[in-house]
């Protein structure tokens, strides 16, 4: 069975954390604050546009995967013309996938041939999704 993890930005100690839980408070006033819970007494308040599910996966280099991060994913299918797929890992329709909108393609991250390597997140570095590299 998958563990069930969520990780997101705390914007007050501005660091990474993770947790079991992710919940949201909407207030009157329309606002909201999202929240990671990682113990009985650790509530960390995070950036809702930083907040993420664990997808299950790890990269090559063993770095988990969580939703957001921007992956570079290598087919090892010698057939295909384009043998790299850079994007952000996404769920659709219950699956976990890597989507390129510049190519307007979407890839199972998860695969026992291809291999998966976290380069960033779209939360830090939305610059890598904007670089003319990755629109090729």
């Amino acid at each position: 069975m998958r563990e069930i993890k969520f990780r997101g930005y705390d914007k007050f100690d501005k660091r990474w954390v993770y947790g079991y839980g992710l919940h949201q408070s909407i207030f009157i006033d329309g606002s909201s604050n999202a929240y990671v819970t990682a113990g009985i007494r650790e509530v960390f308040i995070v950036d809702k546009e930083s907040a993420g599910q664990y997808t299950g996966c790890k990269d090559a280099n063993g770095k988990e995967i969580y939703e957001g991060d921007i992956v570079e994913k290598d087919f090892m299918e010698p057939w295909l013309d384009d043998s790299k797929l850079i994007g952000v890992v996404e769920m659709i329709e219950g699956c976990w996938c890597v989507v390129n909108d510049k190519k307007k393609v979407a890839k199972n991250l998860w695969s026992e041939t291809d291999v998966n390597r976290v380069i960033g997140n779209v939360y830090e570095n939305k610059n890598l999704l904007e670089e003319e590299q990755w629109k090729k």
